[in-house]
Parts: structure tokens; C-alpha cells; sequence
């Protein structure tokens, strides 16, 4: 069994420096990342940590392109004889029990289509979201590369599946599984959903319904109706929520969202905007 994660990031730095001293302990063989054309210092940050476990790949593309990114990645480890993929974004955690399992519940993958739960965290780790897009939030993260397709690169660039089609019976699996930290800020989380919402209605063709409906039942009113997270999932993990604020900043959500700010769209955080 040879493991790799993909990985793809832009301008990630103030986030990588909290969690690739997290990842660097996980049983992986190589971890490959796609570089969105950064200006920070995420790529010194990846290398001096992962050191020669890590490959980062670019080709240059001018736009953001999701699915060609995440095939970049997705085939480099194809054609370098990994048996399985680990899609984990910057802002992932595997859990604490995932990790103990590791070999046998990745080796599950050549045998089902794996949807392992994504805890989704809230004001720390010790909480996670049961609001109703959340309740059953399973996804299939780790895939049998002999068992998955390519991607397909004309898809657009904006929202691809992470994993592309997996010819197997797919199986949920609550026990062990992913920890995401999208909303472990509220502030952040409430910033980056609503530049989202901007920036799709200033680049792309897609109206302020059609936005709303996408966005707003996922976010709920950020109503996240918390339930303590098994100790099982988050024993040992210490994380630092504060780098968050640091990140908005760098990031500029909320400069951009004022920049030209559409009443209709700020459905949710207007008080983070200061309106």
C-alpha cells in the first residue's frame, strides 16, 4: 500500500504554520499539493516542514480551475504507483481514531466506496454541527485509485467533487473520519461564505437568487445547533482557533465584500461587516 494525499492551496501560510505540524505525524508516503499561485510563504512554509514528503505542483494557470487542479494532483499520483488518495484540504484534520485504524481503513477503500463523517467544528474542537445540512455529512475522502475514474477537467471551475466517479458500492462509516475547521471561527466562516457569495456574482454569471440558494441553507442562518464531539475523534488534537483572525485579515474577505457590498446577498454575518 503506498498512500499520498493531494492537496490544493492558495495563500495559505497563517493556516499551514497550525496544521502541517498535525499532518507531518500522519502515515502517509508523500504528500502532493497543487500551489493556486500563492504570494505568501505557504510553499517555504509546506517545504520546510514535510520536507522530502511533499511535491508541489503548478502549471500556471492565470484562473482558479478546480477541477484541473485536483486532476494536476490526482493523476502526478497515479502515475507515481500510489495505491490510494487522501483528499484533505488545509483546513482538514484526520481524526484520532482514523489514524489508529489507519491501514485497515484504508485498505476498506479497494473493497467499498468509503463516506467517511466530516465533523464540522465549531467554537473549538470539542463541538460540531448537527444543523440540517450537517447531520448527514458523509463523504468519501480516501478512494482505491484502481478503482476510481479521471476527472473531468470541463467541469466548472467553481464547486467540482473532490473525488471523481468510484466503481464500488458506497458505505457510511460515523466511527472514524475527517475533522473540518471551516467554521471553528464563526466570524471567519460567516466572512468567507459571504465573499463567496460576492465574488461569484461579480465573475461568473449567476444571479443573487441562484447564490442565496446555493449558500444560505448551508449556512443556516450560522445557527450551527452543536453537539459535543466524541473524545475518540479529537483525543490528543491541539488546535489554536485565534490564527483564524489573522487569516481573515490576510485573506481580505471582508475589504473585498465592502468594496461593493449587495444588500441581498448579506443574508447572514452582517454584523461582522459592520454595515
Amino acid at each position: 500500500m503506498k498512500v499520498h494525499t493531494n492537496t490544493i492551496f492558495k495563500n495559505e501560510a497563517v493556516l499551514l504554520k497550525e496544521v502541517l505540524p498535525i499532518w507531518e505525524k500522519y502515515p502517509v508516503d508523500k504528500f502532493v499539493f497543487y500551489d493556486d499561485n500563492s504570494t505568501d510563504e505557504s510553499v517555504d512554509i509546506i517545504k520546510e516542514i514535510l520536507e522530502d514528503r511533499c511535491v508541489i505542483l503548478n502549471n500556471n494557470l492565470k484562473d482558479f480551475h478546480e477541477s484541473h487542479h485536483r486532476s494536476t494532483i490526482l493523476e502526478y499520483s497515479r502515475e507515481n504507483n500510489a495505491t490510494h488518495v487522501v483528499s484533505i484540504d488545509c483546513d482538514e484534520l484526520l481524526s484520532t481514531n482514523l489514524l489508529q485504524n489507519f491501514n485497515e481503513i484504508v485498505s476498506t477503500c479497494d473493497k467499498y466506496n468509503l463516506h467517511l463523517y466530516q465533523y464540522n467544528v465549531v467554537n473549538g474542537l470539542d463541538f460540531y454541527r448537527q444543523d440540517p445540512a450537517y447531520e448527514n455529512n458523509y463523504r468519501n475522502f480516501i478512494i482505491s485509485l484502481k478503482k476510481t475514474h479521471k476527472f473531468d477537467t470541463s467541469q466548472s471551475k467553481f464547486h467540482t467533487p473532490r473525488i471523481p466517479k468510484v466503481n464500488l458500492v458506497p458505505v457510511m462509516l460515523k466511527d472514524a473520519g475527517f475533522i473540518h475547521l471551516q467554521a471553528i471561527n464563526r466570524k471567519f466562516y460567516a466572512l468567507k461564505q459571504l465573499w463567496y457569495k460576492h465574488y461569484e456574482y461579480r465573475n461568473y454569471d449567476h444571479t443573487i437568487g441562484q447564490i442565496n440558494q446555493r449558500y444560505d441553507p448551508v449556512v443556516n442562518g450560522l445557527n450551527f445547533k452543536p453537539v459535543t464531539t466524541p473524545k475518540n475523534i479529537i483525543d490528543g488534537i491541539k488546535f489554536d482557533i485565534s490564527i483564524y483572525d489573522s487569516l481573515e485579515e490576510m485573506k481580505g474577505y471582508k475589504k473585498y465584500i465592502l468594496e461593493k457590498p449587495v444588500d441581498e446577498l448579506i443574508t447572514f454575518g452582517k454584523a461582522y461587516l459592520e454595515l
